[in-house]
């Protein structure tokens, strides 16, 4: 199958890369933008994002009325804007909707229900769109932004392209409707039409004068009146951001009030960046332009930038950017809106454009790639980049075939730094080339006739160069140097095409730093076919590279292979001149510049499960100053210049050096060379970067080599370095060997390994406390608190036994007792760093963290007392106790003091008795430290749930006893006692009372954890029914439960269980007793506003009332009646009958008013008398228990309706009980 046939798509059809935002006219081509434009899920969500928000200002106001769309050239930046303009303006385009052909677009989208939603909305405006190319207009540099964007405006509104006749006359004669009288008049004198006109009015001025005297008389009698208006409007008008925005709205309001819409203005300014360039005058004016239109309009215009950097990119570039304004200011009018297409979008867009497959093509590909799976992901992946770039999965291969996937992400990279290195930005004059176009045309009309070529052959990425050459894409002085390879390479061997070819792609990739230039990408980014493998690929490759080194086109730097220019071959004769100047004693004088521990592989040595600093030489200079070990390194130049062995076993055997071990580097072959190169190069660069008269160019290719070829240089030197260690020789007190490197170690782990068979004999005495204290001063604070839950590496340093004492015999704690006592017995004073000295050293090495914490321990005990400026501190907890252990500075300053204690047997023996009891735990040593942390145990516990009571009784109003208040008090002050002893002590001074204290704790706290809602309840419930009481019957049961309640919380009882069960009995008594007042209270006060609502309507018409005052007397009573049935607290429950009564009384008080007789001459005519309203009252309303029970509840049903007919009775009407 030939490739030509594996493709959906016609890929001989050459396809429009350009989008052109200004080109709105031929609705079938827009159509089609819209037809084939790919909506990618990130693009999908901004498009989501941007059409609800834009329709929502359709009803709010805002100031967001930005969108910045940022990427790289053929992104599809325009095609973005003008797809999302063309959405807002819902054009019909060939007799459907853009917004309906856009939704076919999104049919499979995950957003598809949400976009349509905010598509729908949009007919309820209209918007209108100004866009255009901002670098590509007639004097868009030199003109002002507004200036440049109100011509534009006039223009579309079918004004000429003279900014001041557009104002003065057609302007106005557009407000007044004469606008087409005026251009068809204009037409008529020059005998032209109006679109011709517009192209030359400078040379139809006198047509355009005449035409204005014609329609407008009244304002201009003869031409050179209109030529005076426009020189006296030119002088003296001001086109500013205001004046834009201004004529803009009032263009928007003339519309909305024509169409009875919301209208909207966009904006949309492609390609923004390329006419800032870096002037921040023009930035300036886009950012008052923006601004002006976010607060004028507040969402009634709209602006659409593009540009290919970022919006903080483009801020950058632009020179002394502080004079012009807040950039965070104009940041927020695109907060919302910032979209940057990357790379994967526009591979999706290629995958449907260009490279989708058909069903025969996708499997004669995917056929290819399973015959050579392994083969192809080698070849297919450029290796050891700093930047991932695509693999050549079975997936990704197939969508890109015949280029493999990585090429498709590097041409944007590669024609981006041409275009850099040329000072261009993005732009190419004349055209832009695009992704899509670039790959199509390699398909189309490549080297090789690729479309009728069989499935299998590769694209090779030299046709990039051919392309972009053939596109004016290269640099004239680079194809002049690869045409010139012929006649440049003058040796037996003539130069092929794959020369080259060769010399392309090593061009192509130069500015391209995260890519090795080695040989094997060379022959990867040269495969021509699917079947290709890397050996034989990279043989026919190495010849040409030497052909090209020969001819000074190319320079070998490391491994890697540069392409050279101009200054790059200058630069490389004179390290070359450097490199053969260089001497011995420089060499030795340049490596010592550069080597570290990270050279060396190594910094600390391992010895059992702990890293030892070692104060580490390399030739003499001091590479670490930590550690009491000294190590000296001799390196492969110590070597090449004659340091033997036997010279280093000598000096080894001295007595100064009994604690030195001993490293003399193995020769290495070219060791010295890399070295120079290195050095000569470093040279160079300095001398090159001190001189100003260098050019742009030159200081670029110094910067490059600095940043990168030296660092690879010096990456040799350090390998070297590597190597000379590998087979070095290790001396220690008189013998050597060798050391023996295993396959799986680095030269720096294996020295590691063998210089730490030598610590086990300068310390002896490690392995009896081997640990290392990681974070020493949480660990030290942890032990004078007596904290249990310490971290791992305290607990091995074994400081306590099994029952969780403290072990005096530790081997820490013991060794530094015995330390002490022995300096004490000599009348020797202790200083902290006499002990961090002491064990810190050759034979101990231990950690001195490690000591520092066995002193907290010691003190923690009561064994030792610290003495600051000669003041005694016993206390673990004391501050400046704790700060000078912590602080190793400070404790090197602090005496150190043994401390002997004691405490009788009979306080130990009646302290554990009680404890036993509090705790129910027996096994508790009779020891003071045993004692007092269990003890601490206990109480903490204790306290934590008193405290946590406390919390909750405060804000319950809970009345605590005094038992526990003091009980709380006692157990804080044994608590935070940590000398064992005083807390022992403490304990026994209130041996009386704490069985007492404790038993009342514990009951509050598990009153609170039981019953603590249900009182907070009752509590609630205690409040409500004491302010109704009153109202409640006097024995009942409401008021024996307020007498139970008020005894016990005085008391501070609540929690006795008895009194407890009998508040809970009472409250649930009256409960019942208050619901059934609820009740009473409610139909009392219901029953009187009923009764009243429906006598008005008999009142009303019967005194001859106005109708109104009914409407607003029945009004309130059903107002009472509503709120009435709403009310939910037990106070204004039990006034509803009160309340009731008050508003009928104030009901018939206004009817009597209104009634009154009114003074009609000299006598009073009295109202004539009206028939008796009657009252129906059905049995039923009383209530609604059948059959009734009991006497009681008759009698209640009686007192209700004596009530309720007494009461209409008293109003006048008669009674019909049914």
């Amino acid at each position: 199958m030939l490739i030509h046939d594996i493709f959906q798509t016609a890929i001989e059809d050459k396809i429009e890369p350009v989008i052109k935002v200004g080109e709105r006219q031929d609705e079938r081509k827009l159509a089609s933008e819209i037809g084939s434009y790919v909506v990618t899920f990130t693009i999908e969500k901004w498009l989501d994002d941007f059409l609800e928000h834009y329709t929502d200002t359709l009803l709010t106001q805002t100031g967001e009325i930005g969108v910045w769309i940022s990427g790289y050239f053929g992104s599809g930046k325009s095609h973005l804007a003008k797809i999302a303009a063309l959405l807002v303006e819902n054009r019909t385009l060939d007799r459907i909707s853009a917004t309906s052909r856009f939704e076919a677009r999104i049919a499979t989208s995950s957003k598809r229900d949400s976009i349509k939603r905010s598509l729908t909305r949009l007919n309820q405006c209209n918007t209108r769109i100004l866009a255009f190319n901002l670098n590509t207009l007639v004097d868009s540099k030199s003109t002002s932004l507004p200036r440049l964007l109100l011509s534009q405006f006039y223009q579309a509104k079918g004004y000429g392209g003279n900014l001041i006749y557009a104002r003065v006359i057609e302007a106005e004669l557009d407000k007044r409707g004469k606008l087409e009288e005026l251009h068809t008049v204009v037409e008529r004198i020059a005998k032209k039409t109006w679109a011709e006109i517009q192209k030359n009015l400078s040379f139809y001025s006198k047509a355009l004068y005449q035409a204005a005297c014609e329609v407008a008389p009244d304002t201009f009698r003869t031409p050179e009146e209109v030529g005076q208006a426009l020189k006296d409007a030119e002088k003296g008008e001001l086109y500013n951001a205001q004046f834009l925005i201004r004529a803009v709205l009032d263009e928007l309001e003339t519309l909305e009030k024509t169409t009875g819409k919301k209208s909207r203005m966009m904006f949309v300014l492609d390609e923004a960046g390329q006419w800032i360039e870096d002037d921040g005058n023009r930035l300036a004016l886009l950012q008052a332009f923006v601004e002006e239109a976010a607060e004028k309009g507040q969402g009634k215009i709209w602006v659409v930038v593009t540009t290919h950097e970022d919006m903080g990119s483009i801020y950058k570039n632009v020179k002394k950017l502080e004079t012009h304004g807040d950039f965070k200011k104009i940041e927020g009018r695109f907060q919302r809106h910032k979209w940057n297409l990357t790379t994967e979008n526009i591979e999706l867009v290629l995958e449907d454009r260009l490279f989708k497959k058909n069903g025969p093509g996708a499997g004669e590909v995917k056929r290819v790639y399973d015959a050579n799976p392994g083969l192809l992901r080698d070849m297919g992946q450029l290796v050891k980049t700093s930047q991932k770039l695509p693999e050549c999965s079975e997936e990704r291969f197939t969508t890109f075939y015949p280029f493999f996937p990585y090429q498709i992400h590097l041409i944007p990279e590669i024609v981006k730094s041409m275009r850099s290195a040329g000072g261009r930005g993005e732009q190419l004059a004349g055209s832009t080339r695009t992704l899509l176009a670039i790959t199509q045309d390699i398909m189309r009309a490549g080297r090789r006739n690729y479309l009728q070529r069989a499935v299998g052959e590769m694209v090779s990425f030299d046709e990039v160069y051919y392309n972009l050459e053939s596109s004016g894409e290269i640099n004239p002085d680079v194809r002049r140097e690869i045409s010139r390879i012929q006649e440049a390479i003058l040796t037996a061997e003539q130069p092929t095409k794959l020369t080259r070819r060769v010399a392309e792609v090593l061009y192509l990739i130069h500015n391209l730093t995260y890519i090795p230039r080695t040989i094997e990408n060379v022959a990867r980014l040269l495969a021509e076919d699917s079947a290709d493998d890397l050996v034989t690929v990279r043989a026919r490759v190495e010849p040409e590279l030497k052909k090209l080194i020969t001819a000074k086109l190319v320079a070998k730097l490391g491994e890697e292979y540069e392409f050279l220019t101009g200054e790059r071959r200058t630069f490389e004769q004179e390290v070359s001149d450097e490199q053969a100047s260089l001497r011995r004693q420089d060499l030795e004088k340049g490596l010592a510049k550069f080597v570290s521990t990270s050279v060396l592989g190594f910094e600390k040595i391992p010895f059992k499960g702990s890293e030892f600093s070692a104060r580490i030489y390399f030739d003499e200079t001091a590479v670490t100053h930590e550690g009491k070990i000294n190590l000296y390194i001799f390196s492969p130049l110590e070597a090449l210049s004659g340091t033997k062995v036997t010279d280093l076993e000598d000096r080894s055997l001295r007595p100064e050096e009994q604690q030195s071990i001993f490293v003399l580097c193995d020769r290495v072959s070219g060791f010295d060379e890399n070295l120079k190169y290195y050095l000569a190069m470093q040279t160079v660069i300095n001398r090159w970067k001190g001189d100003g008269q260098k050019s742009p160019d030159a200081n670029k290719l110094v910067n490059e080599r600095e940043t990168k070829n030296l660092v690879d240089l010096k990456k040799k030197v350090e390998e070297g370095i590597s190597e000379g260690l590998k087979r070095a020789q290790v001396v220690f007190r008189g013998s050597s060997h060798a050391v023996s490197p295993k396959p799986s170690q680095t030269p720096g782990e294996t020295l590691r390994a063998e210089l730490s068979t030598y610590w086990q004999t300068l310390y002896p005495k490690f392995e009896k406390l081997p640990v290392r204290i990681i974070q020493e001063q949480k660990a030290i604070l942890d032990v004078l608190k007596g904290t249990k839950d310490v971290t791992s590496d305290v607990r091995e340093l074994k400081l306590f036994d099994k029952a969780g004492q403290l072990d005096l015999n530790s081997p820490l704690l013991d060794a530094i007792r015995i330390y002490l006592s022995t300096r004490t017995s000599r009348k020797e004073h202790t200083l902290g760093k006499h002990l961090i000295t002491e064990f810190t050293e050759p034979p101990y090495g231990w950690d001195g963290n490690a000591v520092r914490v066995g002193v907290a321990a010691l003190v923690r005990s009561g064994g030792l007392r610290i003495l600051i400026n000669k003041k005694p501190y016993t206390n673990p907890l004391d501050g400046d106790l704790q700060d000078n252990l912590r602080v190793s500075k400070n404790f090197d300053k602090v005496e150190l003091e043994l401390e002997e204690t004691d405490v009788s047997g009979e306080i130990l023996s009646k302290v554990r008795s009680l404890l036993i009891t509090l705790s129910g735990k027996r096994k508790i040593d009779e020891t003071p430290a045993a004692l007092a942390e269990e003890l601490g145990i206990f109480g903490k516990d204790l306290l934590d749930k008193a405290n946590k009571t406390v919390h909750w009784a405060e804000p319950a109003d809970f009345p605590l006893p005094t038992n526990f208040q003091d009980g709380r008090e006692a157990f804080q002050k044994i608590v935070v006692l940590t000398n064992p002893i005083h807390r022992v002590k403490e304990l026994y001074s209130q041996l009386d009372k704490i069985e007492d204290y404790v038993s009342t704790i514990r009951a509050i706290v598990e009153f609170e954890e039981k019953w603590g809602k249900a009182y907070q309840e009752m509590r609630n419930f205690a409040v409500a029914l004491s302010g109704v009481d009153y109202l409640l019957p006097s024995n009942g049961f409401s008021q024996g439960f307020l007498k139970n309640w008020e005894a016990a919380t005085k008391a501070a009882i609540i929690a006795q269980k008895d009194v407890w069960n009998r508040l809970q009995s009472t409250k649930a008594e009256a409960d019942l007793e208050v619901e059934r007042a609820k009740g009473e209270w409610l139909d009392t006060a219901r029953t009187q506003v009923q009764d009243k609502l429906a006598q008005l309507t008999y009142d009303i018409p019967n005194h001859k009332l106005d109708s109104k005052v009914g409407e607003s007397l029945s009004g309130k009573l059903k107002t009472f009646l509503e709120q009435l049935e709403q009310e939910k607290q037990l106070a204004k429950i039990a006034g509803l009958p009160n309340r009731a009564t008050k508003l009928v009384n104030e009901i018939n008080d206004t009817i009597e008013l209104a009634k009154s007789p009114k003074i009609d001459g000299g006598g009073i005519v009295e109202p004539p008398p009206s028939p008796k309203e009657v009252s129906h009252l059905k049995i039923a309303t009383f209530t609604s228990q059948v059959p009734i029970k009991n006497l009681q509840e008759w009698k209640l049903i009686l007192e209700r309706m004596d009530q309720t007919v007494t009461r209409a009775l008293n109003d006048g009407k008669e009674v019909d009980l049914s």
